[in-house]
């Protein structure tokens, strides 16, 4: 861009002053193309200064606008375009984030989780690795949302997905998945280190949920490639296992001792 932007200077001094203000939209198009501000206004009066230039030297090409002008307008107007740009790809940047996060938890939502679920498939394949999918929910939530109403449930799966992303290792994903549904993916995790993985799970679900006695999580773990090929599979592994486990502990109800922060 800059080679070209020169080039069309070029030509404009050739021309003549009356090219001064085609040089105008050439440097508000080279500030937007510039990633560097600086640099794009400095670009942008290089080129005015070159189309003014004919007429500096021969007054009789015709009136030569203000030096202030020549400089300010193209200037300030590949600064603002540089600006704007700046505004839209933070906004873009920001909206991006959002759409990828629980806005409950501010955890990874859904949609996250099946990206990086496509991402790890595809690199421990390659590398013929293994990672774990571990499904979590609470037990009895439904009872406690409707004992303590959604305020209270609310505050209570925010405590479990600080508690759950606390507890995991900082390569690892927590995504709430929906309702009282979590989810952690784990890379380079085989069987046993799954299992030493739950171990810490468990009972961070327990500490998180300080206003109730013998309140817990139902867990299911997936292994790649060992339980499923793909990421539809893996997770629906790690469904079948979780509900086993839900059954295994059925029937042991939480005992409110505390009121739940609304």
């Amino acid at each position: 861009m800059p080679v070209a932007a020169l080039g069309v200077a070029a030509a404009v001094v050739v021309a003549g002053a009356e090219a001064y203000w085609l040089c105008v939209p050439v440097a508000v198009l080279a500030g937007a193309l510039i990633r560097a501000r600086r640099a794009a206004a400095l670009l942008a009066t290089m080129v005015v200064v070159a189309a003014a230039t004919p007429a500096l030297l021969n007054p009789g090409l015709g009136p030569l606008p203000p030096a202030i002008l020549a400089i300010a307008v193209p200037g300030l107007s590949a600064v603002i375009a540089r600006l704007v740009r700046e505004r839209l790809e933070a906004g873009h940047s920001e909206l991006e984030a959002l759409v990828r996060l629980d806005p409950l938890t501010g955890l990874c939502n859904r949609r996250a989780l099946d990206d990086r679920l496509r991402y790890e498939i595809a690199r421990h394949r390659r590398n013929g690795r293994r990672f774990a999918l571990i499904m979590l929910d609470l037990n009895d939530f439904k009872a406690i949302n409707e004992r303590f109403g959604h305020a209270g449930g609310d505050e209570l799966l925010r405590d479990v997905g600080r508690a759950l992303a606390a507890a995991v290792r900082e390569q690892d994903t927590v995504a709430r998945l929906g309702g009282d549904e979590f989810c952690v993916l784990a890379p380079e995790t085989d069987r046993e280190e799954a299992a030493h993985l739950e171990e810490r799970l468990r009972p961070a679900i327990r500490s998180a949920t300080g206003g109730f006695d013998d309140l817990s999580g139902s867990v299911g773990t997936a292994i790649f490639p060992d339980d499923g090929a793909d990421g539809t599979q893996v997770m629906s592994a790690a469904d079948v296992a979780q509900a086993e486990d839900k059954r295994r502990t059925r029937g042991r109800a939480p005992r409110a001792r505390a009121r739940v922060a609304a």
